[in-house]
């Protein structure tokens, strides 16, 4: 935790360097001080995709008995003489504003990109963000502060690979599904890295989850787990059916391999009596063939791995149709 606090105050001094502290009457930076909650205003990126008020209706009870022993972070406001900020601490503001008390905060002058990284440093050191809202915040890094990637990597202390995940997973699910299913705290990467292949191959995929995102809308009570919403409209996604082909040509391929981007099958996959066999005529990529003869035993895993996603998926979709049939 120490090098993590290191690390907002290495970006602080960074920004000083750059010229970039803000003229604001009040506390000095760099120390700490207790401000009126209401002084202190959004800043950064949205890293949160639903928090709800008994969460903060708890927390400012805490606030109440015990006192507010973690202080915020916050900036000087570049536009508002005497006002801030906020870097990290959203909960314990909204909780400070609930319980009717002074906030305390640690002031830092920082701009606009290292307040989006310690936003991060922060949140990610905590351990309480989702896997989707961690993709989302990268993907809102990179993409709406201009954020360089190579600096996710310190942000959320991930390597080439895992930011990559990050920002396709990040990019892949619209706002207004992401708004509906919520942090589906339950749902890690390999989940949500299928439902982002999904959409990107079936171009029907998309239309059917917001068919399924209204349906479920106009119902209150049901749907109150964010992890049940995520498995609704990935059951949605998945719903016309395994074929991946375009219908024009599954009438013709039969038991063909197709992989996206080609405009040819790669193999042949087939039900026997011992089985099912796939067999590979082309590889979609070099070397792949030589590859899958050394590891087949990894791609049977995943594979499993994939079906045992499905079948949840599917279980969930169940008991919310069992729920609102019984209605």
């Amino acid at each position: 935790m120490a090098a993590r606090k290191t690390s907002l105050r290495d970006l602080a001094a960074r920004s000083k360097k750059d010229g970039l502290a803000a003229a604001n009457p009040g506390p000095v930076a760099g120390r700490i001080a207790e401000l009126d909650p209401n002084l202190v205003h959004a800043g950064g990126v949205e890293d949160r995709l639903d928090i709800s008020n008994d969460e903060i209706e708890i927390l400012a009870e805490s606030l109440r008995s015990a006192g507010q022993r973690v202080p915020i972070q916050v900036r000087p406001h570049p536009s508002r003489p005497g006002e801030y900020q906020i870097v990290a601490g959203r909960r314990r503001l909204a909780a400070c504003k609930s319980a009717g008390l002074q906030v305390r905060a640690e002031i830092q002058d920082l701009n606009d990109v290292a307040v989006v990284i310690g936003q991060a440093i922060e949140n990610i050191a905590r351990e309480d963000l989702s896997y989707i809202e961690r993709a989302r915040l990268a993907a809102r890094m990179v993409d709406e502060v201009g954020i360089p990637a190579a600096e996710l990597d310190t942000a959320f202390s991930c390597g080439k690979t895992d930011r990559s995940r990050y920002l396709k997973i990040g990019r892949g699910v619209p706002d207004d599904i992401l708004s509906f299913i919520g942090k589906a705290p339950g749902i890690g990467r390999p989940r949500w890295e299928r439902l982002v292949a999904q959409i990107e191959i079936d171009e029907t995929s998309l239309p059917r989850m917001r068919a399924e995102l209204a349906a479920a809308n106009t119902k209150d009570g049901n749907l109150t787990s964010s992890d049940a919403r995520f498995g609704l409209v990935s059951h949605a996604a998945f719903q016309a059916g395994a074929s991946k082909v375009p219908p024009q040509q599954a009438e013709k391929s039969g038991g063909e391999i197709w992989v996206p981007s080609y405009d040819k099958p790669v193999g042949n996959i087939k039900r026997t009596g011992k089985g099912v066999q796939m067999t590979f005529s082309e590889s979609p990529k070099p070397g792949f063939l030589d590859w899958l003869a050394e590891n087949g035993q990894l791609a049977a895993t995943y594979m499993l791995r994939e079906y045992e996603a499905y079948r949840t998926d599917e279980k969930m979709s169940q008991a919310v149709n069992d729920d609102e049939s019984g209605e």
